[in-house]
């Protein structure tokens, strides 16, 4: 098993997207993928067609509480309860909810495991190739545990002047982590919402490919059809086969389809 952290401390850069289209490519490879969401806003849930749920909470909960030893029995099958089948192959989703934010508030208010997130997921989790990890823009708690628990790291960044600075400081972090014993590595910076229209997006692009080399992966295009996956509750694999006809909707199925198999290459 392999686990992917999608993260950013910068909001509004495409994270939830990034990892729900990511994750469809990964399953369209016939890879058992699972989707776990830690951010306490629950978008993977509503993206994908279902109601927030506190899977996430009660995984974490069962561990800030020191239950791990229990995990096997009976309790880790309710955790578990909670994945559901998204009705496309090979993907599954373990939803967030706002409770999600009380594990936050347990973490931050006593001691934190590093290692909590790690250890929850590879012992309930195990039978998935990958597990991807949404998270939410704030560092500390959850999200320096869900990048300590990365095996990879992928960093989506805004194709704009602001964007850069949100990915400078991701890196600073993971350097920090890496200090401390992380042996996780940055599978690349990916740019977002990109149109080589605009003069500040194209710099913003340039920017990030100097400052950061081969680790700056092709952009994702801003495209109505990736706008509006949400409402529709589709990915962009599934919105470029409803819209044949749409060059932009495949355009983006491809950037996303190029990704997957970098990651696969890893």
């Amino acid at each position: 098993m392999k686990i992917i952290t999608v993260a950013n401390q910068k909001g509004g850069t495409g994270k939830t997207t990034t990892a729900i289209n990511l994750a469809a490519a990964l399953a369209r490879a016939e890879k058992n993928i699972l989707l776990v969401d830690f951010d306490p806003q629950g978008n993977l849930a509503t993206f994908l067609g279902f109601s927030p749920t506190p899977g996430a909470y009660n995984l974490l909960a069962a561990y800030i509480t020191s239950l791990a030893t229990l995990m096997r029995g009976d309790r880790g099958e309710q955790i578990r309860a909670f994945i559901r089948p998204t009705g496309r192959e090979y993907l599954a989703l373990l939803p967030g909810s706002a409770e999600t934010a009380t594990a936050q508030a347990f973490m931050l208010s006593g001691e934190r495991d590093l290692n909590l997130i790690r250890q929850a997921v590879s012992e309930q989790f195990g039978r998935y190739d990958l597990v991807i990890l949404d998270t939410a823009p704030s560092l500390g708690g959850i999200l320096e545990m869900a990048l300590w628990a990365a095996d990879e790291v992928l960093i989506p960044v805004a194709s704009e002047t602001a964007g850069v600075e949100g990915a400078r400081q991701t890196v600073a972090t993971l350097k920090a982590l890496s200090a401390r014993g992380w042996h996780g590595h940055l599978t690349g910076i990916l740019p977002t919402f990109f149109d080589d229209r605009t003069v500040e997006r194209r710099e913003s692009l340039q920017q990030l490919q100097q400052m950061f080399g081969a680790l700056a992966l092709a952009p994702i295009h801003e495209t109505t059809a990736i706008r509006e996956l949400p409402s529709n509750q589709m990915t962009i694999f599934e919105k470029a086969e409803e819209e044949k006809n749409n060059p932009y909707a495949r355009r983006a199925a491809q950037e996303f389809s190029t990704l997957g198999k970098a990651i696969l290459r890893g």
